[in-house]
């Protein structure tokens, strides 16, 4: 009940706090007394702490629950588990739907908190309504619903989820999305009041932050995907995925829009616009991914577990609120030309945001297209290839723009770029003549690694001169170095499927591979399948297959062999699960041994049968296990003229089945299985690739993410002494 009550209390108090906002927000429009204002927005700013206040309490309650082990909460039991360690039951926080709405609510209430100091009654209650959205939301699907039945342990983590990675890459996006409800609530502030240039130089440095993050957050889930999941790529185009993608593409627009509008006044039309749909744009990717719609497109997709409803309605509203106010409002938003001349940094910036719009609208088209196609009857989805031939020449014009618009001065500027950075498009042409060296062939690809080594010469320049800030020039030469790794590690890729037998050597792309065999992993939950590499140092590259807690296999970690100049990516095939378990046929109170484990029948009987019809029998066994004993109690189904067998584990990692009970003699056929042993394979396939320039994706993506951060920092800094109000 404490944590029903908490969030209940959570929604009243900031229930109150915004009719009190809204009542000063009134008040002010109206002109009416000071002291009255003042005391609506001293109201406001106790009740929203106080909401603050309450939902730490539901969190703190959360995690106490999940480290305790209180297994008869449901959530706890669908995703923790006595066996997780510390850091992993702190990831099982947001493993789920509840606990990650949750998250999503302390972040957004602490960066209220910070809102709420700059004493706005009309973007506080903008703010405010969005947390009354998170915590109906978690009050519909709450993380503390109780189970029927008590229960020892949990499901836990899926094991591909049990990775450092994946503790990160959540609460990262989180902070993403949390950050773009300040520059919405800004933006309908300044629509509403008419402070254009205050709701434009406040939001700035929000929008900066909440782009880092969100760019964070994707980049942590590709390099997670790409060391974890084993099938050679960071990006599969995936519907969820792309729900991550769309706001950040938005955002992208957005900060350009905010840069433009610092200086000319016509762009906060468009920023108003951008401010507003890229909020609209994470809820409506939070409704996708959570809502089941895709649950049939996409392997991140949750299923519906009755929260589509209300967040389809919360899609709806914030859309449709957000187009009603800037349509009434739209007369009253300064008009004007968005730039002087085409050779000006306005028009660069204008022409960014378009791209980076553009970029969006294709991969939302994409990303909403097996809920477009459901609605008519024919489900189905886009390919890859959509997105690829769609998005290249898009991010060639990124970098054209990149490359060009940071040598470019504010206002027309009459210098003439050629004659004077000639040896910049000389870097260019023989990048290109590099790339087609390097195997990539597609003549648009060619010239985006071109432009992006031009990127990198014109941001080192731009900076030395002062033309864009440090934190600009280390973003813009993130994102060439990233398109360069991108463009290389998969049009230059090559990948060779293989078969080994243990002991046998093979050359493969260029290397000598050997098939050391299979070990078990130290804390059984694993095999490693391992290979040596000779002429790399006799480095050992070693695959791990992991186990979920039945013993199955549920997981494949690649081996990656790290160079500067290229990866080398080794992914054993899944092999198919051995099913036959070693069967034995006891009497009762007959005793066998397999292997390192005895076995006798106490006795067997009826378990009952259930409403459905199922009849059930079992077998009560004594297992024997290094002078250990365990009872073991599989059972046997009945149902529908099938026998289904239901397995029963001991030891962590025997599990034993009953395949048949004679009646008439009195004798059970158990088969006994021990799931930790890797599986005995004569040969087994692997794809073995090799992946050129993949490390300057990652260095590219931590650029991007460092040079936005110190953006931010520096805008801040700029509202600051320009004396304007700063919440960040």
């Amino acid at each position: 009940m404490i944590g029903y009550a908490a969030l209940f209390m959570a929604l009243v108090a900031t229930g109150i706090a915004l009719f009190c906002y809204l009542n000063a927000h009134m008040a002010s429009s109206t002109r009416r007394l000071a002291q009255r204002i003042s005391a609506g927005k001293d109201k406001g700013l106790f009740y929203y702490r106080l909401s603050a206040l309450f939902i730490a309490v539901t969190v703190l309650y959360l995690f106490y629950i999940i480290v305790s082990d209180q297994f008869q909460f449901a959530y706890v039991f669908g995703y923790s588990s006595r066996e997780l360690s510390l850091i992993y039951k702190l990831s099982a926080f947001w493993a789920g739907q509840e606990g990650s709405f949750l998250l999503w609510a302390l972040f957004h209430v602490s960066f209220g908190l910070l809102l709420a100091r700059k004493n706005q009654p009309c973007a506080m209650t903008v703010y405010a309504g969005v947390q009354i959205m998170l915590l109906v939301i978690l009050l519909a699907k709450s993380p503390f619903m109780m189970l029927t039945e008590p229960r020892l342990d949990g499901f836990g983590l899926n094991p591909l989820l049990k990775d450092p990675w994946m503790v990160v890459h959540p609460p990262v996006l989180f902070l993403g999305y949390a950050g773009l409800a300040v520059p919405f609530a800004y933006a309908i502030d300044g629509i509403v009041t008419g402070r254009h240039k205050n709701w434009v130089s406040q939001a700035l440095p929000w929008a900066l932050f909440a782009w880092a993050a969100l760019g964070a957050g994707i980049f942590l889930g590709g390099f997670w995907a790409y060391k974890v999941l084993g099938w050679g790529g960071y990006w599969g185009w995936d519907p969820v995925e792309n729900s991550s993608l769309v706001p950040w593409l938005a955002c992208g627009a957005l900060v350009h829009l905010l840069l433009l509008a610092r200086v000319r006044l016509a762009a906060v039309r468009p920023a108003s616009f951008a401010a507003l749909f890229t909020f609209v744009l994470v809820m409506y990717g939070t409704f996708l991914t959570r809502s089941g719609i895709l649950s049939d497109f996409s392997t991140h997709s949750f299923s519906d577990e009755g929260v589509g409803g209300i967040l389809a309605s919360f899609v709806l509203i914030t859309a449709v609120s957000a187009l009603v106010i800037l349509i009434i409002r739209w007369p009253t938003l300064p008009e004007g030309e968005l730039y002087p001349a085409v050779k000006s940094r306005e028009f660069f910036l204008a022409s960014t945001a378009i791209i980076f719009a553009a970029l969006g609208v294709i991969v939302l088209v994409g990303m909403s297209t097996p809920l477009v196609a459901m609605l008519l009857g024919n489900p189905q989805n886009v390919s890859t290839a959509f997105y690829n031939t769609t998005t290249l020449p898009l991010a060639a014009g990124l970098a054209l723009l990149l490359a060009v618009g940071s040598l470019v001065g504010w206002g027309e500027d009459r210098t003439r770029l050629l004659a004077r950075y000639w040896w910049i498009a000389g870097l260019a042409i023989v990048s290109m003549v590099l790339a087609v060296a390097g195997g990539i062939r597609q003549p648009l690809a060619c010239a985006t690694i071109g432009l992006s080594a031009a990127i990198i010469a014109a941001s080192i320049l731009a900076v030395r001169v002062k033309r864009i800030s440090r934190g600009a020039g280390l973003a813009h030469v993130g994102v060439a170095i990233t398109l360069i790794g991108i463009l290389f590690s998969s049009l230059a890729s090559q990948a060779v499927y293989v078969s080994f037998q243990q002991g046998e050597r093979q050359q493969v792309l260029g290397t000598n591979f050997t098939y050391l065999g299979t070990r078990l992993a130290a804390e059984g939950h694993g095999f490693y399948q391992s290979f040596s590499l000779a002429g790399e140092a006799n480095t050992v590259l070693e695959s791990f297959t992991k186990l979920n807690k039945e013993g199955h296999p549920a997981a494949r970690e690649p081996g990656i062999y790290r160079m500067l100049s290229a990866d080398i990516y080794l992914a054993p095939a899944m092999q198919q699960e051995e099913s036959l378990h070693k069967e034995m046929t006891l009497l009762k109170g007959e005793q066998k041994q397999e292997e390192a484990v005895a076995v006798k029948l106490i006795r067997y009987g009826m378990g009952g049968s259930g409403a459905s019809g199922d009849v059930r029998v079992y077998a009560l066994l004594e297992v024997t296990h290094d002078g250990n004993a365990e009872e073991a109690k599989p059972e046997l189904i009945s149902r529908n003229g099938q026998m289904i067998p239901v397995p029963f584990k001991v030891f962590g990692h025997y599990e034993l089945i009953v395949t048949a009970i004679n009646m008439g003699d009195g004798t059970v056929t158990v088969g006994i299985k021990d799931l930790a042993a890797p599986p005995e394979q004569a040969r087994i396939d692997v794809e073995i690739s090799r992946k050129p320039l993949i490390n300057l994706v990652w260095l590219g993506t931590v650029l991007i993410t460092i040079g936005t951060i110190s953006a931010g920092i520096s805008r801040r800094k700029l509202c600051i002494a320009d004396k304007k109000t700063a919440s960040f």
